[in-house]
């Protein structure tokens, strides 16, 4: 099953299941919208076959969760149980998380560095077109915007 190419550093962080369910939510998202441009991004994203880092790039990805994610002016204030809370909730992620070994940490970085320029190149190409762009997400090929809508 293709799922969406997520870097060893994100799966190592998310756990194992985050790849299928990124995947499942993209292929939801796809489902939902009317602007097949968008949609066939998404499901190239859901496969693997483009970068993931592309939908921060994406207007329609914008527009679908700018507005979700309230921006306060100021720092909201915890209290005495919520800032305990969230202390031991970060010491226990620390805990969990092994440092990479140089070696790995080499990979990890090469591996940002390719997946850096794939996106770069996949939203220049989306910005020239205009985002209208529909890829044929079956077979890996393009095809033309549809007319029919």
């Amino acid at each position: 099953m293709e799922q969406p190419d997520v870097s060893a550093a994100l799966l190592r962080i998310a756990g194992d299941g985050f790849a299928e369910d990124l995947r499942k939510r993209l292929l939801q998202l796809a489902e939902q919208t009317d602007d097949e441009a968008y949609a066939s991004r998404l499901r190239l994203v859901a496969s693997g076959r483009r970068p993931l880092r592309t939908l921060l790039a994406d207007p329609q990805w914008q527009r679908a969760f700018s507005d979700r994610v309230p921006v306060p002016e100021e720092p909201v204030a915890l209290g005495e149980e919520q800032r305990r809370a969230l202390d031991e909730a970060v010491e226990r992620a620390r805990r969990q998380i092994v440092p990479p070994s140089p070696d790995q940490a080499a990979a990890d970085a090469a591996d940002v560095k390719r997946r850096a320029h794939l996106t770069a190149d996949a939203v220049r190409q989306d910005q020239l077109n205009g985002w209208t762009h529909v890829y044929d997400t079956d077979d890996g090929t393009e095809s033309s915007p549809r007319s029919d809508r």
